[in-house]
């Protein structure tokens, strides 16, 4: 980005000109976080770029505490967790509260294992950026932790997260389209955090997908294998 006053040439998010101090962009202090979970979906590219540039990056570690919900309870119906407890009430509390912890450690492992691939590939954003980048990007998910899980809980009750009997042989039509959205979802975000790392690291396409799919399948690694420990050691 060119200065206007100077012609100094500067970062493509800077506000202000590294040689006299003009502004460049609107000063953006902070982000309202319902305009912006409903931006990402409308317009992604606008919408990681200017929580790039924001000075401070709102609800980031609040999307992730509920996505970090949305992976537990997810982690409970994979494990089919459901056969230790006595009823459904027992279940959710225990969900939310490992989910909640959950969510502070992915935020922790996801952002620097994002970051640090981002960089490797020549990435040039702060891990601030590549933290908010993450969290914006989980919107999708969070929408559906608070929309169809709900649906998911009246439909199965406590058979989601039991194998006896399995979901599926309740109702067949529900379960496949309830999980087939849910699937929707997880690749809505990936797409997402696609797009984050386009515009907020400046990668190209391609190393943009390196990045995401790199990261990923790290990060599903740690969590499969501490996710199977604690099962065993349960």
């Amino acid at each position: 980005m060119k200065c206007p006053v100077c012609s100094k040439e500067n970062d493509d998010f800077a506000t202000t000109c590294i040689r006299c101090s003009s502004f460049l962009q609107n000063r953006i202090p902070n982000l309202d976080f319902f305009e912006t979970a409903w931006k990402i979906l409308e317009s992604p590219q606008k919408t990681f770029r200017r929580i790039v540039v924001a000075e401070h990056k709102n609800y980031s570690f609040f999307l992730f505490a509920l996505f970090g919900i949305s992976l537990s309870f997810s982690a409970f119906w994979y494990f089919r967790l459901g056969n230790r407890f006595d009823t459904l009430l027992d279940l959710i509390p225990w969900a939310v509260l490992v989910g909640v912890c959950l969510g502070v450690a992915t935020a922790l492992v996801l952002t620097a294992l994002y970051h640090g691939v981002a960089k490797l590939l020549g990435g040039n954003s702060s891990l601030r950026n590549s933290f908010a980048i993450l969290a914006y990007s989980l919107v999708p998910i969070v929408g559906s932790l608070v929309l169809v899980l709900p649906i998911e809980l009246l439909t199965f009750g406590m058979y989601l997260f039991t194998s006896n009997p399995h979901p599926y042989t309740i109702k067949p039509l529900s379960y496949v389209l309830l999980m087939g959205f849910d699937g929707a979802v997880a690749a809505w975000s990936i797409l997402l955090v696609t797009i984050g790392t386009i515009v907020g690291h400046q990668l190209s396409l391609v190393r943009s997908i390196v990045t995401v799919s790199v990261t990923l399948a790290l990060f599903g690694g740690v969590f499969f294998l501490a996710a199977g420990a604690l099962q065993v050691g349960g």
